[in-house]
């Protein structure tokens, strides 16, 4: 089983400048050390690429450093502030590009290369004259929808497209949910040594409350971007309805999608049915909580 991840949402993005320029991670005579830990993952290594850390006093951004994996010191960082009270933002993704960051209750992703998975914190800290370190605890806010196909993917199927809507494509950090309703859409290439294979592709998004859905359609595309129909998909699309995601929740969508299951001993459900009238079996991930299965 091969796994393609993916998040991507039609919304555009500002990147703030400041946030482009290289800064030390641990500057002189810092006084406030940050480091970032994790509770509930259990990779090996941390499941993310990039990590921003953000200061603000006053409802206004004061100083912000940017890491990627494999930088000195990757975790931690050391900043030299005025004596006060000050609110820290750390977020943790691996998107290639930074998200907007002047306002905690808007952070917009970039669709430019898709969305990630992702981990958010928020706390107040008190600076003084004398070097003090704070442990900051980073959750995930996202949710994952895995989408597999049973069956495996014919040679003239070279891309797929995603369209969903329910989610977010923005995180409002304060209160961990997404800001508003996102309508979100991505292009996959699907290499020529799928052929053969079961595909699965994974769709990140951030839930705007615990009760969010995603409605999704899928279509598949030849090597001339021609539409491709399969049993079950109105000329070409495949509609799933009322998705359900939540916050550290692995929902799998699963079934046959290039043909009807008719070959398979174990069966298949009806092509023809678009609508998500399949039961939903919940089992424990120890790394991210529940895991909904869909069989459509």
């Amino acid at each position: 089983m091969v796994m393609l991840s993916l998040l991507l949402s039609c919304e555009k993005m500002v990147v703030d400048e400041e946030e482009q320029n290289q800064q030390p991670s641990i500057e002189i005579d810092a006084n406030l050390i940050l480091k970032v830990v994790a509770s509930g993952t259990r990779a090996d290594s941390a499941p993310w690429t990039t990590l921003n850390f953000v200061v603000y006093q006053g409802g206004s951004k004061v100083k912000g450093i940017t890491q990627k994996e494999g930088d000195e010191d990757f975790g931690e960082v050391g900043m030299k502030l005025t004596p006060g009270t000050y609110q820290v933002m750390v977020l943790a993704h691996s998107s290639s590009s930074n998200p907007t960051l002047s306002d905690p209750s808007n952070i917009k992703f970039s669709n430019s290369d898709g969305f990630s998975d992702t981990f958010i914190a928020y706390q107040d800290v008190t600076v003084e004259a004398m070097a003090k370190t704070y442990e900051v605890n980073v959750v995930r806010a996202s949710a994952m929808v895995r989408f597999t196909t049973k069956d495996a993917k014919p040679a003239e199927a070279k891309r797929v497209r995603f369209w969903y809507e329910g989610g977010s494509g923005a995180i409002n950090v304060l209160t961990g949910y997404g800001v508003d309703k996102s309508k979100q859409s991505v292009f996959v290439d699907i290499p020529d040594s799928l052929t053969g294979k079961p595909l699965q592709f994974d769709l990140y998004t951030f839930p705007r409350d615990d009760e969010s859905t995603l409605k999704l359609l899928v279509s598949m595309f030849d090597e001339n971007e021609d539409l491709i129909s399969y049993p079950g998909t109105d000329e070409g699309v495949r509609t799933f309805t009322n998705i359900p995601i939540k916050k550290n929740q692995i929902t799998e969508c699963s079934g046959y999608f290039f043909t009807d299951g008719s070959g398979d001993d174990t069966g298949g459900d009806d092509p023809g049915n678009d609508e998500n009238t399949a039961q939903f079996m919940i089992v424990v991930n120890p790394e991210w909580g529940n895991v909904v299965h869909y069989d459509y």
